[in-house]
This record gives C-alpha cells, structure tokens and sequence, in this order.
C-alpha cells in the first residue's frame, strides 16, 4: 500500500511540473518535440550476420506516452556501451531515439515494473513486462552508466564520448521522409540526426548513419540523396552552396571511413568477414574480388591454382591500389555470408571445408564449390539465356548485389544487349542509373572467359547419354494421338553438351533433328496404352513443338526421362523432386520473373517459386478453377495460391488434365479421392459435418430411408467435384445425406477396410474368444491400412460414438449402429452377424484402438453437447430462412481478395470471420485480433461488427452501399488496454465537430463532447453550458474514419451515423481517438468488446 501511495504521489508531482512548465514557457524546446520521435522504417533489413555493434542487453520495453497520452508505446530498445536506443521492431537499423548515456545523471527503479532516467533537463520513463526484466534492465543500465563515467576524465560533450568531438560539418538540413527539419552532424564516419541543436546539447539524438556502405548522389536543385544498404534517404539544403558543402563533406566522410583504418579492418567490421569463406578460418586477409568472398591464405592458394579465368586473387594487405571505395563497399555490402548463400547453399555437412583440411581435400572442394558449382543457389531462370539478360539488366539499376552475382554466375550475358541504343550494356545501364557497386562488380567479372561457365553447366548439370528410341515421323497429327507401330522409326539418340539430337544410327554424322536443353519447357511421361509402345515419354520445347520417344522397357524411358530431367531442371529442385510423371516450367504468377518450375509426381506437385521449394498434395486442394473464358488455373491450398495463366503451346492443356486427374476423382479408391488436412475424403466429410449439425437429434439417424433420386443426384455431385458441393439443410434432408455417405462407403473401390481380403482379416479377429485378444488384433490391422483408409475409420467411428453418445434422443444405440454400418464397412451382405459385432467394438473401445486419451474424447464430446445445444435453439423456430451467398474481401478491397461465403440468417460477425479464415487457410493465433467491417463510402469509413452482431441485416442494409472485409483490428489491444486501465466508462472534453447540412456547410466548430452512461451529448462552448444534441449511445452506429471531401484537421476521425444524420468527430491524435472508440464500444456492448479465448477457439473449429 505504501508503494502504490508513493507512485500516486509521484505523479502528481509529474502532472504539477508539468502544468507549471507550460504557465512558464521558460523551456527552449517544448514537451510536445521532445515526446515526439521520429520513424525512420527501412526498405531492406539487415541479416542476422550482419549485425557487428556490442549490445549490452536488448529487448521489449513500453516507453512514456507521447503528447501526455495514456497509451504506452512498446519498441524494441538497445543498450551499447554509449547510448540507449529504441526502434520500430528488432529489425530495423535506425532508431527513433538514441540517448547518450553521457547525459544520464541516474537510474531510478519507480514501483513494480517501471524504471526512470534522469538527465539535468529531462526524465526518460520505460516500462518492463514483468519485475525481472525491470531488475535487469536498471542493473544493465547503472553498469554501463558507471563504466561510462569511468572512462572519462571530465565530461566533454553530453552526446560524444571520447574526448574532444571531431565535427567534420554541422547544420540543419529539410529530411524528406518523414519531412521535418534535423540539425545533422558529420562526425568520425558517422552522420548523425537530431531534431534540434537544443536536443544535441541535451545529448539526445534521434539516429546514426553508418557513411562506410552510404552512397551520395546529387539531386536537383537544393537537394541530395544517402543511399544505404538499408534505405535511401532524400535531404534538402537551405541553399545550392549548401548542398555543395554537404556534399563534398559526406564524400570526403565517405572516403575516410573506408581508409582510415586499412582494408583489413574496414572489411572485418562486417561479422562474416572474418571467417574464410570456404573453411572459416579467423580473420582472412585475401580476396577473390570476382567471386566477392574473403579467404585464408591456404584457400587463396587453390583459388590462385584455379586460374584468373575463374578466380582473381588479391590480398588485402599487400594489393592497396586495387580496392577503391567502390570495391570495398562491394564487400561490406555483400560479406562473405551473403555470397555464401550463393555459393555454399547446398553443402552437406560431410562434405563441409574445415580449417585443418589437406592440400587434397581444399583443393577438392574449392574446385566443386567455384568450378563445378557443385553447392550453388542456382537461379529459378537457371538455362533461359534471354529471360537471364533481362533480369541483369534489371539488377543492374538496383542495389542488389547478391541478385547480380547470382546472375553472372548462372549464365547471364555480361555483355548481352541492353536494347537502350544509349546504354547498351549492362555495365553503361548501371553506371547511368548511378549504381557504382554494380560497376565495379561487373567490371570485376567482364573479364572472365565464358568457357568457365560452360564447363560448369557441362559437368554439372548436363551429362552425356546414348541410346536407341523410338520415334514416330514427323506429321501434322498430335504427338498424343494413339501410334501404331508403323508410326515409330528407330532413332539414336544422344544427350550432349547441353544439346539433345537424333540421328538414322549410331554411325550416322548428319542429324535428324534436335533441340536444345535450355529449349525443352516440358517433359512428360505418357500413360502406358496410349500407343503401341508402352513405354513412351513426350518433350515439348518452347516454339510449342511436340517430340514423342518409346522404347521396349521401362528402364530405359526412365533413364532418360532422369538424364534429361537432370539438364533441364534447377538442381534444387531436381535434388528433391526425384522421379516424377511430369515436369517442367509454366508461367506463373507468384514464380520470379513470372515462371515457375513444376514437378508431378503421383498426388504431389513440388513447385520452384524464388528459391524455395513448396509441396502441394493436389487431393488436398481448397479449390480448383479453371476459367471457361481464357483457360488459366488457380490453386488454392493452404500454404497460398498459385495463378497459372493460360498458355497456347500444346503442354499446357497436357498439364491441365494432369492436375484435374491427379486432385481427386469420385470413382477411384479412399487414397485417390479429393482429402481434406486430416485425410478424409471430402465427401466423407461433407456428408458427416451435415448429419452432425442436424441429425444427431433426428430418430432413427441412418435407419430411416431416404429419396433414391435425391440421394443419386448428390453421389454424382459428389464423384465430379465433392470440394464444390455445399450441403444445405433446407435443399435437402438430412436423411438423403446419411443414405449418400452409407451409399458411397459401400460403393467405393475397395472400401474403406482395403479390399475383401483385408476385411475377411477383421471378421476373423472378430471371431478371437479373448478381448483383449480382439482389441490387439484391432489395432494390428488398423496400423497396416494406409493412411486415408485409417483416418477415414477413425473419422467415422467418432462419429458414430457422438450419434450413440445421443441414443436417448435419437435411438441409435451402438447395436442398432451395428446393424447399419456393418454391411456397409464390410460391403456384405449382412448375413455375417460378425460385420455388425466390429463396429460395435470398435465403437465401445475406441481410445484404445485409435490411440486416443480419455480427455481428448472428452473434449470431442463437448463440442457434440454444444453442437446439440445449437441444434435444440434452433429447432423451434418453424420458419426457415436459406441462406444467400454473399462476397466478402479478406483484408483489402482488390481483385482476387473476396471470398464467396454462404451467410444465413442467424449467421454472426465471430462465425463469418472464422469462415472467411478457414477458407483462405489463414490460421487463427492468440495474438491477432481479426474482426469484420462494414465498409463504407469506397473505404473511406469502417465499421467493426460486434461478434454477436447478425451478418445478413448489415450487408442488405438500405440505402448503403456496403462491403463487408474481414481484416487485422489494429485498435483492439490498445482499446482493451485502455479500458483494463480506467475504473469508470466514461469520457468528455472537446473535439471539433462538423455536421453535413448542405454542400456548402462543411464547417468544423469546437464542440465539448461528453460520453457518460447511455448517453452522447455535445455541448455548444463549455462543459456547463446548455445541451445543444443528445442521442442514446447504443442507438448510433459508429465508424472509424470520414469523407475525404470533407477536408478533416487531422486523420483521426470518428462519424457517428443516426437514422440518415451524420457527425464527424475530430480528435488530435491517435490515443485521444483510441480513448473515444474505447468508451464508445463499452457502452454499446455492455463492456463485451472481444469474445473470450474459448469462444474463439470454438468457432476456429
């Protein structure tokens, strides 16, 4: 108690100071700069091996309120051995605030959680998650604060530490983005910002920039650019000597930063610098200035053996001439990390580099690594020579560095056309575009010989192959038309220097034909019965031309479907993709540079999109479609979506009905059925979601009839495409539902029991006397069904456990399930009582022969009880109201973003945002806030829907044109924050109001605004003058947000809507806009803002 009266106290304190403060103005900077900070975001974030400062300690704080709000501010705060600094988030490079510890007189603890510095002009107040941290923190700081003052015999500067302050150049310049003005100083090899000189004298800064990677390029007029690796920042001077000065000033920082401490030392400050690239040896003092890695002496003696055609080899210490600014920055920008990502991206641990190896083993290794390319990232446009260039030329005019290297040592053409008549190399487009760094890497590689390459993709990717096939003459039919044997002639063949060819025999010098491997786009192999060979396989190249190959075994097609597979494919995919049934790649719209590579093996299609490699079972698909206007496909599974256009060359259609055939077909086996996540067949799981939601209560459940026609008419829906069927109560009964499945279990191919063989095995162990016995000889044969067959049983079990668990409602003991299921299961007769005895026991003992705890049943039993208290709610309404499709977008209002979601009447926003997630395979966290909105005006305003609020009267709503999104709530946390903070709901003081009477009236008046109990009033003047409107609180709709016509102060607008009148609310800033919101929404719903974790989790499922 005596504590929490000492924090009371202090902020009182707090509030008295700061109230005399403003009555005195005797302050040079005012406390709404100081609060304020300044974001400086970065547009290419550092890797983790970059990082090279000394962090004291780091991690989450909330810091003071900004403008004297309530609203604390989490960032990600950094203590060195100087200054105390606090970003956006861990990953950003420039800080909002840097402090100077040398302007810290003190740290001081304050309560459980919050810690204070104190400075002879300000007080710095942090906030920690729990008391540990706090403790941490003050100890970290009180250290660094001691060997700080330690290290100085007399304090010199508040914001510079080692003696006197070096200032190269000094002012104010105009910062573009954010545009404020900063006092800006050049000191050592750093710029520094800060909001004022008042500030800088204070020792309080807002950030620093690294001139050892910067760039300065002049602009127009008064202006200049610093181009870093991590962003480009846009300066204006107050005049154009000014700039001059600057200028000249940053430049000559610039060239002293990158000498003043030797090559050695200006390259090692970068963390992956001071290994060796190939064995990791400490503190490497020679180069490879064309491959851009850094490396040891023993290392940089096999690169030497190489040859300059594939190595230049300089050292750092001894080669002084050679590394001008440009090279250097090459190095700091790129470091031996992110050249590694290149050149070591694929080596086995077995076959990793140590610093101990012999002359044979580095030798060995550097060779595979640089000459054969052995461990490379190759790139995604890996063998299209054209599409190569072009992405050069655009990587040229960027900063990426690492995209350049990749693209050289891929094949790129270093001297390929431009088709700029101006620039017409590579080299001339990035000196125009001002990018020095990629000069100088493009000068360093110009001469290097192409055969270096060559020799590459010939011992790695391309290795030669020979034999005899069988090929039809050329004709104008289709390669996919059935061939007789008169069709074939026999052809050898060869697989060479990168080339495919055909000749009359294996004597013959004159071709018959061939292609290039960079030119085959697809191959495929083709189903055994389509021609008189059954071993075919068929390459389409890109002019669209078709090649179709038999022979007399199938080793021999699947030799050189694997040899030309290897020439054709990046090696990452080809190390995964093994051997596949068709492969190649096809325009697609999330691949790099608008293509992706694709491999179908069985179910599996393994797809190359950047540099990762992705795994999608096509029978698991959320959706397929194909467009009947263009022929494009979209996939959609729960790891994206995939947009293939369509294409007129004849692979395409061939790798349309192969994805069609290979999602899932009605007809076939439980395993080539189209599945759900868990692996069920989806109609399966259609038909047992349907009779859960409304006939576990329905007597006699799966013994009653139903209609023969409806229920053949739902079966074939289901075999041409069960992920498009929708089930709804009120187009057809529950019992033609439960008939459709009992009718599709006894129908599939081999059943779910795996053939008739499998299921004598079940009626056998049914017979065992022992039961325990039984039970054991269960779980023996469940374990050997595949995986669909066993999810599929398991699924149904547990349904037929929630009817029995029902069986006082529905009369559907575990004997009468029995008697259904077991013919149906064993696909009998139901002459044997021993079909009925197995699912009875398998029903009775299911934890123990599937393997699933008590309390896991319990749970699933739950949510049947709370599946039948929805069902006994609804049952006695008489009137049934179907439901209607409606589109609503996930996020954004944008092409491609709406989902079309079958919204009934009773449907709520909590069960609509659970549904729109579920379709897009988003997956609900603990700590997203996702709620829907009722938009308005073309976005301009939002409304967010309570939970328990119905869908369908908001979206039909009249006279309003609206949208409903589904998207991230980015003011919940801080509203509920904020309401966790306050005692009593309420909340006034003024606001500038506008009221919409005409056009012309569009007038923003000071209005004192008080929002208590039920009721919003505004007041003309002050808070004891007469009511000017009232309105009941849970009578007005409330949106974030206001027409753009309307020419609002500031963005934080709130528009209160009653009947066809419309206020616009205008607060100051964003907490004061956070707090009305707040108390606007506890109000109307009664203080249940968000629903509780369970609730959630409930409607997730």
């Amino acid at each position: 108690m005596a504590v929490k009266q000492q924090d009371l106290l202090r902020d009182i304190q707090k509030c008295f100071i700061q109230l005399k403060v403003e009555e005195n103005k005797t302050g040079t900077v005012s406390e709404r700069d100081r609060n304020e900070s300044i974001n400086i975001g970065c547009t290419e974030f550092p890797d983790d091996s970059e990082e090279v400062s000394s962090i004291l300690k780091a991690g989450w704080l909330e810091k003071t309120p900004p403008n004297s709000g309530v609203i604390y501010q989490r960032r990600w705060v950094q203590l060195d051995s100087e200054y105390l600094r606090y970003l956006q988030s861990p990953k950003e490079v420039y800080s909002k605030r840097m402090i100077s510890l040398g302007c810290v007189d003190k740290v001081v603890a304050v309560g459980d959680l919050k810690f204070e510095l104190h400075s002879q002009n300000r007080t710095f107040l942090f906030r920690a998650d729990n008391i540990e941290e706090k403790k941490d923190w003050v100890c970290c700081l009180e250290k660094a604060l001691s060997d700080y003052k330690n290290s100085e015999s007399e304090p010199k500067n508040p914001f510079f530490k080692r003696g006197t302050v070096d200032l190269s150049f000094e002012g104010y310049l105009e910062l573009m983005s954010p545009r404020i003005k900063v006092y800006t100083i050049i000191s050592r090899d750093k710029l520094y910002l800060f909001k004022n000189r008042e500030e800088y004298l204070h020792g309080v800064g807002v950030t620093d920039i690294d001139m050892r990677m910067a760039r300065v390029k002049d602009g127009e007029k008064r202006s200049f650019t610093l181009t870093t690796p991590y962003r480009t920042f846009s300066f204006s001077a107050e005049s154009e000597s000014e700039k001059q000065r600057w200028c000249d000033s940053l430049n000559e920082c610039v060239s002293r930063s990158l000498s003043c401490d030797g090559v050695c030392e200006s390259l090692w400050r970068v963390a992956s610098n001071q290994q060796c690239a190939d064995c990791s040896a400490s503190m490497p003092e020679w180069a490879s200035i064309n491959l851009c890695v850094l490396m040891c002496e023993k290392c940089a003696g096999v690169h030497r053996s190489l040859g300059q055609n594939v190595s230049k080899v300089r050292s750092l210490k001894l080669d002084e001439r050679v590394w001008i600014d440009d090279l250097i920055r090459v190095f700091l920008q790129l470091g031996n990390a992110k050249a590694n990502a290149f050149w070591a991206a694929n080596i086995p641990p077995s076959e990793s580099l140590s610093m101990d190896a012999n002359d044979k083993h580095r030798l060995q290794h550097i060779t595979a690594k640089y000459v054969h390319g052995k461990y490379r990232n190759y790139h995604t446009l890996y063998g299209q020579q054209e599409a190569l260039n072009s992405a050069l030329c655009k990587a040229v005019q960027s900063a990426d560095l690492l995209e350049t290297l990749t693209l050289l040592h891929c094949g790129a053409d270093i001297k390929c056309h431009t088709g700029i008549p101006e620039f017409p190399t590579p080299l001339t487009l990035a000196r125009r575009s001002g990018q020095s760094a990629q000069a100088e890497l493009l000068t360093q590689n110009q001469n290097i010989e192409a055969e270096s390459f060559e020799s590459v993709v010939e011992d790695v990717s391309i290795q030669s192959y020979c034999g005899y096939l069988f090929k039809p003459a050329s004709s104008s039919r289709p390669i996919t038309e059935h061939k007789n044997k008169a069709d074939f002639a026999k052809r050898w063949c060869c697989l060479e220097g990168g080339v495919f060819s055909y000749y009359k025999n294996d004597h013959s010098n004159n071709k018959c034909g061939g292609m290039k491997t960079s030119d085959i786009i697809c191959l495929s192999a083709t189903s055994p019965g389509n021609h008189v060979y059954e071993h075919t396989f068929e390459m389409y190249t890109e002019e669209g031309r078709g090649y179709l190959f038999g022979a007399d075994d199938a080793d021999t097609v699947r030799n050189w479907s694997k040899a030309i597979s290897k020439a054709m494919l990046p090696p990452t995919l080809f190390d995964v993709c093994g051997p596949c049934d068709r492969l190649g790649r096809l325009r697609c719209v999330e691949g790099s540079h608008g293509i992706g590579w694709f491999c179908l093996s069985g179910f599996k299609l393994q797809v190359l999109l950047e540099n990762t490699v992705q795994t999608i079972d096509l029978r698991k698909l959320f959706s397929l479609t194909l467009s009947d206007n263009d022929g494009s496909m979209v996939l959609v599974w729960r790891g994206g979506t995939l947009h293939l256009p369509t294409d007129r060359k004849p692979h395409f259609v061939g790798w349309q009905t192969c994805i069609q055939q290979k999602s899932g077909a009605g007809d076939q086996p439980l395993s080539h059925q189209q599945l759900t996540e868990l692996d069920v067949p989806v109609t399966i799981d259609r038909c047992l979601d349907h009779v859960t939601l409304y006939g576990l209560l329905s007597p006699g459940i799966y013994r009653k009839s139903g209609i023969d026609s409806h229920i053949t008419k739902l079966l074939e829906r289901f075999h041409n495409d069960a992920r498009s069927v929708s089930l709804s109560k009120s187009d057809i009964s529950v019992d033609d539902v439960a008939n459709t499945l009992k009718r599709f279990l006894r129908e599939v191919k081999d059943g779910v029991l795996n053939g008739q063989d499998n299921a004598k095995s079940w009626l056998k162990a049914a017979g065992l006397e022992d039961k325990s016995e039984r039970i054991y000889q269960y779980q023996n044969l469940l374990s050997n069904l595949p995986d669909v067959n066993r999810a599929t049983l398991k699924a149904l079990t547990h349904h037929l456990l929630s009817v029995q668990h029902l069986s006082d409602e529905n009369q559907m003991t575990e004997r009468n399930l029995g008697i259904v299921f077991g013919p149906t299961l064993f696909q009998s007769d139901g002459t044997d009582f021993k079909a009925s005895q197995v699912v009875e026991e398998l029903i009775q003992n299911y934890c123990s022969i599937f393997n699933v705890s008590e309390s896991e049943l319990q749970r699933q039993l739950n949510l049947t009880t709370v599946a039948l208290n929805r069902h006994k709610s609804e049952r006695p309404s008489s009137k049934t109201t179907s439901s209607i499709i409606c589109a609503v977008y996930l996020e954004r209002i944008e092409e491609g973003s709406e989902v079309l979601v079958q919204i009934g009447a009773n449907m709520t926003a909590v069960e609509l945002v659970s549904d729109v997630l579920d379709h897009k395979g988003v997956k609900l966290v603990n700590e997203d806030f996702w709620t829907c909105h009722d938009i308005l005006e073309k976005g301009e305003m939002d409304r967010m829907l309570h939970n328990h609020e119905k869908v369908l009267p908001v979206y039909f709503s009249p006279g309003l044109q609206c949208l409903l999104v589904v998207k991230k709530n980015p003011y919940i946390s801080s509203i509920l924050k904020y309401l966790e903070m306050i005692e009593n709901v309420c909340k006034s003081g003024t606001l500038r109001v506008c009221e919409v009477k005409s056009e012309r009236s569009k007038n923003y008046c000071s209005r004192y605004c008080e929002l208590s109990g039920t009721t919003f009033r505004l007041h003309k003047e002050l808070q004891n003058s007469p009511c000017e409107r009232e309105w009941p609180v849970k009578d007005l709709k409330v949106y974030n947000g206001y027409r753009s016509k309307l020419h609002s102060p500031t963005p934080w607008g709130i528009t209160l809507v009653h009947d066809k009148q419309q206020w616009y609310l205008c607060c100051d800033n964003e907490d004061e806009f956070i707090e009305w919101m707040a108390t606007f929404f506890s109000i109307q719903y009664d203080g249940d803002i968000w629903p509780s974790p369970l609730v959630m989790q409930s409607h997730n499922s």
